[in-house]
């Protein structure tokens, strides 16, 4: 009986890995910033207007934006803290799997794709490696894959 599960896809921890999501980060932070800094002046210019009741709902909004943003300063101290070699979990995929009479269940629900620098190196199933391939430079003349 084939079934879809989920997949879980890591990314192992590389100096390219780091700048991008450090750079993904940042980028979030800074429009978390021009968004408050946005609702800061609207509150400015409600409070001038007299309009209490929309002041506080902005007061509300611009404390949360306050949150997200310290949230993503504390993520990009854990970023630049990442050893290399770790592995993080990137997000779940959608696989297959056909399931035969005498599987072990556990096994079957566990399954993860590894990523180094954009390239599958390894696909785990259950608790075992079903297949690892070392990351290697390509030799002279040869295309890149």
């Amino acid at each position: 009986m084939l079934i879809s599960r989920a997949v879980t896809v890591k990314s192992k921890v590389t100096p390219l890995l780091r700048a991008r999501l450090g750079a993904e980060t940042q980028k979030a932070i800074r429009e978390v910033e021009q968004e408050l800094e946005r609702v800061l002046s609207e509150m400015e210019k409600r409070r001038v207007l007299g309009k209490n009741d929309e002041v506080a709902g902005l007061e509300r909004k611009a404390r949360e934006l306050e949150a997200q943003r310290d949230a993503l300063a504390a993520k990009l101290k854990d970023i630049a803290r990442l050893s290399e070699g770790q592995e993080v979990i990137q997000g779940k995929v959608q696989g297959f799997y056909e399931v035969k009479v005498g599987d072990l269940w556990p096994e079957i629900g566990t399954a993860e794709i590894v990523l180094e620098d954009g390239r599958v190196v390894a696909i785990r199933e259950g608790s075992s490696v079903t297949l690892e391939v070392a990351a290697r430079e390509p030799a002279a003349g040869e295309p890149e894959r």
